[in-house]
């Protein structure tokens, strides 16, 4: 009795827990792809630990059943859905490994062929003995282990890859960033992009041009610039308007992002598309900065869909009274911008091109998990 107490005292702690998180993430007091990632991340090992489980097609279920609630509870926070993606792939990996190494230790009990003549004779000899065995002792010489520790510390790793991500990307700033070159930022909400140029800062001398990304995201440019010229970098904050003049004089353009999608194109700050097609005027090559958990499945063939609106009133004050009845304004929070717009892609794995993009997506997630 006392353990079927505790059990329904953890699903209840855990029911308590996604509906915890299931509000926090409607109304935005988690936000930024970073966090949500490990939130969920953190939320599925609960999950798992708590959960009773007997096949491991039940636990897929479950947190397939999990995930669409959580995903459907702010549908353009892809980082969400990438991470619930990861962890039904692990666990379909170590039933796959189990199930490999059994039908390992059976073609290692099975006897030796050495001719066509006693292939029957040496299947008859052989089942009996395995059944001989099975009924001798009661059980069944193939024992199934235990998954749950080892998907446990498989969820483990990834909540530990998800905080060294930056560190991993940061470590290959010096090798992109030269001596005296001017950078130019239009993602200053980027954490990604704010340790990758610090972290190049301590070997290299060179120019930050972070783009003002009025009217969402000028607070955080300026709290952006402030950190880098306290580390001693030289930074300078631009208008958006400024960009196309000022193109011919950068060195490279280093994007974040909120989500890179399967087919290379990402979404970056509003904005971005056209700081993009500057560059590309200019010949000026674009580089992302992006963690692993930003990759999404899914493909862009509904832009609009992935776009998320933010407050109008930022665009045009609702006391111009005047104006307000005559226009429609839109404030889009992101943009998309198309792979051809990228020249590369660097992750916690290494520097690849937009056009490699699928490719990761096929290593990293399973077919059947695309559609939650």
């Amino acid at each position: 009795m006392s353990t079927v107490g505790t059990h329904i005292s953890k699903e209840k702690d855990l029911n308590t827990q996604i509906e915890s998180f299931v509000a926090q993430i409607k109304r935005r007091q988690i936000q930024g792809s970073y966090n949500v990632a490990l939130a969920t991340a953190q939320l599925l090992l609960r999950a798992v630990s708590a959960t009773r489980w007997t096949h491991i097609d039940q636990l897929i279920t479950q947190i397939k059943v999990l995930g669409k609630r959580l995903q459907s509870a702010q549908p353009r926070e892809l980082a969400c859905g990438n991470i619930i993606r990861r962890v039904l792939s692990l666990i379909r990996e170590e039933s796959e490994d189990t199930n490999d190494s059994e039908s390992g230790d059976g073609a290692a009990n099975s006897p030796l062929i050495t001719s066509m003549f006693s292939l029957l004779s040496a299947n008859d000899e052989y089942d009996s003995t395995r059944m001989s065995q099975g009924l001798g002792d009661g059980t069944s010489r193939s024992v199934k282990r235990d998954l749950k520790p080892y998907i446990i510390e498989g969820i483990q790793e990834l909540i530990d890859e998800l905080r060294s991500i930056d560190e991993s990307i940061a470590g290959m700033g010096v090798e992109m960033i030269h001596e005296n070159e001017t950078i130019l930022t239009p993602t200053p909400n980027s954490r990604t992009v704010l340790k990758f140029l610090l972290r190049a800062a301590q070997k290299r001398k060179f120019t930050v041009l972070v783009v003002e990304v009025f009217p969402n995201d000028v607070e955080k440019t300026h709290e952006f610039a402030l950190k880098l010229a306290g580390a001693g970098i030289e930074t300078t904050v631009i208008t958006d308007a400024m960009v196309y003049s000022i193109m011919g004089r950068v060195g490279k353009v280093i994007l974040g992002t909120n989500a890179v999608l399967a087919n290379g194109g990402l979404l970056a700050s509003a904005g971005a598309t056209m700081i993009c097609q500057c560059a590309n005027v200019h010949r000026t090559p674009v580089v992302v900065c992006t963690g692993l958990y930003k990759l999404s499945p899914m493909y862009p063939f509904d832009i609009e869909s992935l776009i998320e609106v933010g407050d109008t009133g930022k665009v045009l004050e609702f006391e111009d009274g005047s104006l307000v009845d005559k226009v429609n304004v839109v404030n889009p929070l992101y943009d998309y911008v198309p792979p051809e717009s990228v020249d590369l892609c660097i992750t916690n794995m290494g520097g690849y091109s937009p056009s490699f993009m699928y490719r990761l997506v096929l290593d990293h997630y399973r077919q059947e998990d695309v559609t939650l």
